[in-house]
């Protein structure tokens, strides 16, 4: 019996010190440019512009042409690489082990992985351009849905 309690209380300290080792630094840098993370976030950026153009609900002229370049300008400035990184590997850290984020990495340098991130920005496209259509769908529905809310909250201010 003593031996038992000796066992479980080593097991019990060892499971303590067994902690997985946080994910390093330069594997996390690794992994972010085997996925080409600035890049995707440029792609990003510039998908977002074109669907604020074709949104856009405000006159098309010099001025509103000269807001939506400040816009973008804003975006890309605020939220660059150079802003994000530190924050992205941060988080990484929090998330992922070492032997995780090696393990990421050893995908993404496969070729299955760099199939994923040369073609991600086409699937990326044909998810939005999916959302967007079912966005059209649901628009109707969304307009009704704000019609009640509105007869309800007049009817309640009524009372």
């Amino acid at each position: 019996m003593k031996l038992k309690l000796m066992a479980l209380t080593a097991l019990v300290c060892c499971s303590f010190f067994s902690q997985a080792e946080p994910a390093k630094r330069e594997t996390i840098e690794q992994v972010l440019k085997a996925t080409d993370a600035p890049a995707m976030l440029d792609y990003a950026y510039a998908q977002m512009e074109q669907m604020m153009q074709a949104n856009q609900t405000t006159p098309n002229d010099a001025l509103s042409q000269k807001h939506m370049r400040e816009m973008q300008q804003l975006f890309r400035t605020e939220m660059s690489w150079s802003q994000l990184e530190e924050p992205i590997i941060a988080m990484y850290t929090q998330v992922f082990s070492e032997e995780e984020m090696q393990s990421i990495l050893g995908f993404y340098q496969s070729p299955a992985g760099q199939k994923l991130v040369k073609r991600q920005p086409e699937l990326v496209q044909q998810s939005m351009q999916m959302m967007q259509t079912l966005m059209q769908g649901m628009m109707p529905k969304m307009q009704a849905m704000s019609e009640k809310h509105a007869k309800e909250r007049a009817a309640q201010a009524a009372q």
